[in-house]
């Protein structure tokens, strides 16, 4: 039962009404039953008072129970006190037995409220533990997902093609992948890791650079490094870099190749350009030469004197020949002396 004050008022108005029940029944039966009879309608009302409200309202009702009897049925009648000492005495005994029966009750009550507390307290215990259990199964299979996590990570990144280490903040290679060696030109990982990651760069003060900048939630993406293999032969690398609890992690991707072909397309196009101007220079050129040779060759028909044009139109072949030279490095089209005459018999 409830502990609080409507509770108790219900259970002691309970009481006050089983009793007046029992008078009432009492009441209605005397004129049919025996009177020693008559005391049989209380005993339940005691009863179900101390089951339902335990030991208090049980008192109650027996107290009440027997000031009615006295009062209505033990000489002298409506009235209060007891003549016979065999009223005394059953009157006693009523006590007796309504206290013994509201004891017991109130007992059995205390038993059933600590039998539901600990059912209740056993039902908590019993969730509780199940839901430990599914906790740590969850934990169990949190676990084994975070292992395989860390066994693929480790996994990629022993197989990845790009060089990848981490370090801590003053150079030191706690960790390196397989690639980052070849990378590096070691011949194990081992090397590496004996290996302080200011010693990759040609300025070791590049390091201090690079860790200068890295902080927790800042990440270096894509920066041209060169750095140096294990042989001293210049590396140029694309670093990815971040700081990851309290270690430099780094990406290194080698594009030695990729600038060397670069600056061969650099160094091409360049010898093109070179190539496409002096053609272009040729060609200007070897129109308006071609009409001095012409002219100088006329000159000579008509008298000049020998020696002087010769040397002229001498010059001017050897400024040809140098510009077919300077067409064919382009075109690879043989020189064929266009506008060139050629050299005319003197008359005799």
């Amino acid at each position: 039962m409830g502990s609080g004050p409507w509770s108790l008022l219900t259970r002691y108005g309970l009481a006050a009404v089983l009793t007046a029940l029992a008078i009432l029944a009492s009441l209605l039966l005397a004129p049919h039953w025996n009177p020693r009879h008559l005391l049989l309608p209380f005993y339940p009302a005691v009863m179900l008072s101390a089951w339902f409200g335990g030991f208090g309202p049980g008192l109650l009702t027996t107290l009440l129970s027997a000031l009615a009897m006295d009062y209505f049925w033990l000489p002298p009648t409506f009235a209060f006190g007891m003549q016979e000492p065999g009223d005394l005495i059953g009157f006693v005994l009523f006590l007796g037995v309504g206290l013994l029966v509201s004891a017991l009750n109130a007992r059995l009550l205390r038993a059933r409220r600590h039998a539901e507390a600990a059912a209740a307290e056993l039902r908590r215990e019993v969730d509780e533990r199940r839901k430990a259990e599914e906790a740590a199964a969850k934990l169990a299979k949190l676990a084994e997902e975070l292992e395989s996590s860390v066994e693929r990570y480790r996994h990629h990144f022993k197989r990845h093609l790009a060089g990848v280490f981490r370090a801590q903040r003053d150079g030191r290679i706690v960790e390196c992948s397989d690639a980052f060696a070849r990378l590096l030109g070691a011949g194990s990982s081992a090397e590496v890791l004996a290996l302080n990651a200011k010693e990759l760069f040609l300025d070791p003060a590049g390091w201090r650079e690079l860790v200068a900048v890295l902080a927790p939630g800042v990440v270096i993406s894509n920066q041209e490094l060169t750095w140096q293999r294990s042989d001293r032969m210049p590396l140029s690398v694309l670093v990815n870099a971040r700081e990851a609890e309290g270690l430099v992690e780094c990406l290194a991707i080698d594009i030695t190749d990729r600038e060397r072909a670069e600056e061969a397309e650099r160094q091409t196009t360049r010898l093109r350009t070179i190539a496409d101007l002096t053609a272009a220079a040729a060609h200007e050129i070897n129109g308006p030469l071609a009409t001095v040779l012409t002219n100088l060759a006329l000159l000579r028909l008509d008298g000049e004197p020998a020696a002087r044009l010769d040397k002229a139109l001498e010059a001017a072949r050897r400024i040809q020949d140098t510009l077919d030279r300077m067409t064919r490095t382009d075109s690879g089209i043989a020189p064929t002396g266009r506008g060139i005459p050629a050299r005319p018999e003197s008359k005799s």
